[in-house]
């Protein structure tokens, strides 16, 4: 027997749910929207404990797993070919002719790389990986100064101009993040007294803050994003030393830097970089948590909703040409859109956001991103990464200016193990269908989970818990926002899941031994607008393409050719054949594809074209396009 859970219903108790615990706190303590929130949120209550990377690992067969391969590959080419490039841009700040807005970003590799490398060798457990990365930081350090900088010197030989000077505390920023990581997966505490001499260099230069014009907060470009970006890392340092005068220039930064304000009064996004938006909102709400500020985390919320419903793309990413605008979002043909920095930065954002409220919304915008935008960026062997990520025509792997996304992207495959899984108290989460193990420490025991999952290409979830004697706990298990039909069993019998306000299913776990859970869904094909433009086919998360290597007759120039039926249907390819494209590499026949009926001007009958995920469109320089206009009734 299988439980069978309906989503109407599903939404309809949530809505129940909420409208009670209203009701409850009317009747039962004082009223105001101040209590209301204490009832409906808690800090404690709702706080979710993400796994370490050496706790979850990815499976064969999965989504994710061979990409994540490519990308351990990568990052240890990255240090064989760049380590020493890294490290030098420490010890000398060099300059080719022409070429001075290169450098002054050399300074941010390190961090990134340190970032992406521990958590990649601490999840493989590689001893030599393990090796390579403590050497670094150690190496690292070695550059750092005795009061504390570990940014890059300045040339005094000549007038700097604004950009040569304001990228300073953005350096120190990525440092931070790297020597933070590198402490918290690997125990080392000469990390952790670099990073916290970084944190005092910086206070000491630029704290106390008093008004809004301080040095700190007035930057001559990008208005000061670039220095206030490091207050996430600050509350991070903070929260391994304690040491209050971080906690307070961040608070001080909060109170007199003008963006920061306006959107805490206004809960609207400030309109910039939304790399450097994102860095910011996270800090924001790092310092919510360490201050337990519920006023201030809902109004980032709120910005957040903004940022999602107005300014994010179907695929999962933000920006056009590096920024934010009033203006709708667009599909430009090989466009300038989604920078894997900006994409990567709010994977960190949602992460936290996730962590301190438990809520389904940001499991689902990561998947979105991870399973279209993230993927899309990085070529399939993994060695290579797009600066922009169009939505039409073609892909251009990053070639500079800056080396940014070489250093970015890693980061956040590496990250993708984590969030599969969570837990809180005796709860574990089941975020991501991927297969997958994990060990996970819940109430004070350890449970161990192995996933065999046949998702995206089906809707259907096995796994099996091992439960050890005397332990009762829940499996909170994730009822996707795409799907319409959801079905639960617990060891071949049916189970009563409850529906909570987070957007889970909870099944209760008392039996020890091998519990084997089975988890099944629809997969649907859902019309996506994007905005005025036209529309995406999802099915499920996965954004489809139409790509030319599948389609060698079908012409993707004219915006006016072909369309999306307002009713769409497809069926898998079982048996087909891709175009042999001719190039380097051979065709992928591991790509999944789907024919989907549209309509075509030239024809007076709908006709078939073959989709493939967004994520693996436009390779071998094929090109590919996304967003259709809706077809006339």
């Amino acid at each position: 027997m299988k439980y069978h859970f309906n989503k109407a219903a599903f939404n309809g108790s949530i809505a129940l749910l909420f409208i009670l615990s209203i009701l409850w706190s009317c009747g039962n303590g004082p009223t105001g929207e101040e209590e209301e929130t204490d009832i409906t949120f808690s800090f404690e209550n709702a706080a979710i404990v993400i796994p370490s990377p050496a706790d979850v690992q990815l499976l064969p067969g999965g989504r994710f797993e061979s990409r994540y391969q490519g990308n351990i590959k990568y990052v240890q080419y990255q240090q064989e070919h760049y380590g020493t490039f890294m490290l030098e841009a420490f010890a000398s700040r060099q300059y080719a002719p022409g070429k001075l807005l290169e450098r002054m970003w050399d300074g941010e590799y390190a961090g990134k790389w340190l970032d992406a490398a521990t958590r990649t060798a601490v999840n493989t457990g590689d001893d030599t990986l393990l090796a390579v990365v403590d050497q670094f930081a150690r190496s690292l350090l070695e550059h750092q100064q005795n009061d504390g900088y570990l940014g890059i010197k300045l040339p005094t030989d000549r007038e700097l101009d604004a950009w040569e000077k304001e990228w300073d505390n953005w350096n120190l920023w990525n440092a931070l993040n790297g020597l933070l990581t590198h402490y918290e997966l690997r125990g080392v505490k000469e990390s952790l007294e670099g990073a916290s001499a970084i944190g005092n260099w910086i206070i000491s230069n630029y704290g106390p803050l008093t008004r809004s014009n301080d040095r700190f907060l007035k930057g001559e470009i990008i208005e000061a994003f670039t220095n206030v970006v490091v207050i996430g890392q600050l509350v991070r340092l903070f929260s391994h030393t304690g040491n209050q005068e971080t906690l307070e220039f961040v608070r001080q930064t909060i109170e007199f830097y003008p963006p920061i304000q306006q959107m805490l009064s206004t809960g609207e996004p400030y309109l910039i970089h939304p790399y450097m938006l994102s860095a910011v909102l996270g800090g924001v709400v790092a310092y919510a948590r360490e201050t337990e500020d519920r006023e201030m985390l809902l109004t980032v919320e709120q910005v957040w909703d903004v940022m999602a419903e107005s300014h994010l793309f179907p695929t999962g990413s933000l920006g056009e040409s590096e920024n934010l605008s009033d203006d709708p979002i667009r599909d430009v043909p090989d466009g300038q859109l989604q920078e894997t920095c900006a994409t990567t930065e709010w994977i960190f954002l949602n992460t936290s956001l996730f962590e301190i409220t438990g809520r389904s919304k940001y499991i689902e915008a990561l998947e979105k991103t991870f399973y279209n935008s993230l993927l899309a960026a990085q070529s399939t062997d993994g060695m290579k990464w797009c600066y922009w990520t169009p939505l039409r025509y073609s892909k251009d792997w990053f070639h500079g200016p800056t080396r940014c996304c070489f250093w970015s992207g890693p980061r956040g495959i590496a990250r993708i193990p984590q969030l599969i899984y969570a837990t809180r108290e005796n709860i574990i989460y089941v975020n991501m269908f991927e297969s997958s193990s994990a060990t996970l420490s819940v109430g004070g025991d350890q449970v161990q989970v192995i996933q065999h999952s046949e998702f995206p290409e089906k809707g259907r979830s096995a796994l099996t818990l091992n439960i050890p004697q005397g332990w009762e706990g829940t499996l909170r298990a994730r009822v996707p926002d795409w799907t319409t039909e959801y079905q639960l069993s617990l060891n071949g019998s049916q189970v009563a899941g409850q529906s909570n306000v987070e957007g889970y299913l909870d099944i209760q776990l008392q039996e020890s031994g091998m519990q084997e859970v089975l988890i099944e869904f629809d997969i649907p094909l859902i019309l996506e607008p994007l905005t005025s433009e036209g529309y995406v086919i999802c099915r499920g998360p996965e954004v489809l393409s139409i790509d030319i290597r599948d389609n060698i007759d079908t012409w993707l120039g004219r915006d006016d050719l072909i369309s999306i039926p307002s009713e769409i249907s497809f069926k898998e390819t079982e048996s087909f054949e891709p175009y042999a494209w001719p190039g380097p590499q051979k065709a992928d026949i591991s790509r999944r594809r789907y024919r989907v009926e549209v309509e075509d001007a030239r024809t007076d009958e709908p006709r078939s074209v073959i989709m493939t995920p967004y994520a693996d469109a436009g390779n071998e320089g094929a090109a590919f396009r996304t967003v259709f206009p809706l077809a006339e009734k």
